[in-house]
C-alpha cells in the first residue's frame, strides 16, 4: 500500500536494523564448550557435544521387509517344500536345503542361502508345498544389514538437539551414554515498582506481573536451567542486589526499566557492574533493546516492559541467542505467504509484527487474520495468536486479499509460545 497522506513516519534514524541487532550480539557471544556425559534416556532436549558414531550395523543382519516366504530366486519357478520357519525374535536355520522355502515374517532373519522373499499375496499354499505365482528378483523384500546405518558411520552430529527421533536412534543403536553441551542457566526477573507478584495484595496503581510467567515458560527447556529471581524494586539498591544474584547465571534477561525513564536505573546499576548497551530497533513491537554482560560474564538482556514487547523480542533475540551458545545453527525456516483476510494499518519506518490466526476461508484455503487490539500491552491479542504478520519498514498496512509474510510461532524457535 503507498502512504497516503497525512500518515506518520515512523522511522528513527538511530534506530538499528532486526538483523543488525542479531548479528551484534552473536558476534559478542561465545558458544558454551562446558560438557557433560548423561543418560541417553534422559537427553531429550539436550544439544549434543560430540558426533556420536554407530558402533553396530543396523539391521545387523540380513531381515524381512514382508511377511511370506524366503527363497532361493533361482528356484521359484518349481514347487517348494516348506523347511521350516523364521519368526522376528526366533530365527530360523541359517540353510535351507534345495528347493524349499522357509515361512518368515517382518523383521526375521533370512537365511543365508535365501536371495529373496516372496510376499504371502504371491503364493499358493497346499499344506507342505507352496506354488510362487510371481517370480521375484534376486534382493527382493530383504534388508541388508547396515542398510539404516553402518558400524562406524556417523549417527548423530554435535550440536545437533535430541528430539524423539533421535532418542530412537539411540535406542536402536544401544547407546545409552552421550556427551552434551552442560545446561544453559538462565536467571529472570522483572523490574518495576508498579508489578506485584499474583496472588498478593495490589496497591493503588499496581498491575500483576505476568512478563516472569510469559518468559520463564517461553525458555522452558531441557537445555536450559531457569532461576527465577522475581520482581526488583526500582532503586539502585535493589537492582545492585538482583544482578549480584543473577551473576552466576550464563544469560540474565529483564523486563521492563529499560527505557530512559526516570526511575529506569538497569543501565546506569550495569554500567557499574559489567558494560551495556541499549538500542533503538527498528521494529514494532520492542523499539528498546539492552544487551551486555556482567562482571562475572553472563550476558544481560533487558527486554521492554510491556508483554507483547517482551514476548517478541525475547522470539527474534533471545531464543536466537540461546541456540547460538548451545551451539545449535540458526533456524532460518522460511515465511509462509498467505493472503490477508480483512485489512491491516500501520505507520512507515519499522518493521512490525501483528498478532494473528491462520484460518480456512470459505474455499477451504489458508488465510490469515488479525487477532485484534494490537496495543503492546493487549496480552490477549497474542493469546488468541499462533502466528505473527510482518509488515516491511516502508508498509503502510495491507488490504483485504492482499499476500502478506506469516511467520507462526514454531518458525522461531522450538516450542516458541
Amino acid at each position: 500500500m503507498n502512504q497516503p497522506e497525512g500518515v506518520t513516519n515512523d522511522a528513527d534514524p538511530n534506530a538499528i536494523t532486526i538483523d543488525a541487532a542479531r548479528a551484534r550480539i552473536l558476534e559478542r557471544l561465545s558458544p558454551s564448550n562446558i560438557k557433560e556425559i548423561i543418560n541417553a534416556s534422559s537427553a531429550l532436549g539436550r544439544v549434543l557435544a560430540d558426533d556420536v558414531v554407530s558402533s553396530i550395523d543396523v539391521p545387523p543382519f540380513r531381515a524381512s521387509a514382508m511377511d511370506g516366504y524366503a527363497v532361493r530366486s533361482s528356484e521359484c519357478d518349481q514347487i517348494l517344500t516348506l523347511a521350516g520357519q523364521s519368526l522376528a525374535g526366533h530365527p530360523g536355520p541359517d540353510q535351507m536345503p534345495e528347493f524349499t522355502a522357509q515361512r518368515i515374517t517382518t523383521g526375521a532373519r533370512v537365511p543365508d542361502d535365501a536371495d529373496a522373499v516372496v510376499q504371502q499375496e504371491n503364493v499358493t499354499r497346499n499344506d507342505t508345498t507352496i506354488t510362487i505365482h510371481k517370480a521375484p528378483a534376486p534382493g527382493l523384500h530383504v534388508r541388508n544389514p547396515g542398510t539404516d546405518s553402518a558400524q562406524g558411520s556417523v549417527l548423530l552430529k554435535a550440536f545437533e538437539r535430541i528430539g524423539p527421533t533421535e532418542r530412537a536412534l539411540l535406542a536402536t543403536h544401544g547407546t545409552t551414554r552421550v556427551s552434551t553441551i552442560a545446561k544453559l542457566k538462565i536467571a529472570v526477573f522483572s523490574t518495576g515498582d508498579e508489578l506485584v507478584e499474583p496472588g498478593h495484595q495490589r496497591r493503588r496503581g499496581q498491575i500483576n506481573d505476568a512478563n516472569r510467567a510469559l518468559l520463564l515458560s517461553m525458555l522452558d527447556e531441557s537445555c536450559v536451567e531457569l532461576t527465577d529471581l522475581g520482581i526488583a524494586a526500582d532503586t539502585e539498591p535493589a537492582l545492585e542486589e538482583i544482578f549480584e544474584q543473577a551473576s552466576v547465571a550464563d544469560v540474565v534477561i529483564s523486563s521492563g526499566g529499560v527505557s530512559v525513564g526516570d526511575a529506569d536505573y538497569v543501565k546506569q546499576v550495569l554500567e557499574k557492574q559489567g558494560r551495556m548497551d541499549i538500542w533503538k530497533i527498528a521494529m514494532k513491537p520492542g523499539r528498546p533493546l539492552s544487551f551486555g554482560q556482567l562482571q562475572s560474564g553472563s550476558a544481560f538482556f533487558g527486554l521492554p516492559g510491556n508483554p507483547v514487547s517482551a514476548a517478541i523480542t525475547c522470539l527474534l533475540f533471545v531464543k536466537p541467542a540461546i541456540d547460538h551458545l548451545l551451539g545449535m545453527k540458526p533456524n532460518h525456516i522460511p515465511a509462509l505467504s498467505l493472503p490477508l483476510q480483512g485489512h491491516l494499518t500501520k505507520n512507515p519506518g519499522r518493521v512490525e509484527y501483528q498478532r494473528a490466526k491462520m484460518i480456512r476461508n470459505s474455499d477451504e484455503r489458508w488465510a490469515v487474520t488479525t487477532t485484534g487490539v494490537q496495543d503492546s500491552h493487549v496480552l490477549s491479542s497474542l493469546h488468541k495468536a499462533d502466528c505473527l504478520i510482518e509488515l516491511p519498514v516502508s508498509s503502510t498496512g495491507a488490504a483485504d486479499g492482499e499476500q502478506v509474510r506469516v511467520f507462526p510461532f514454531t518458525h522461531f524457535s522450538r516450542g516458541a509460545l
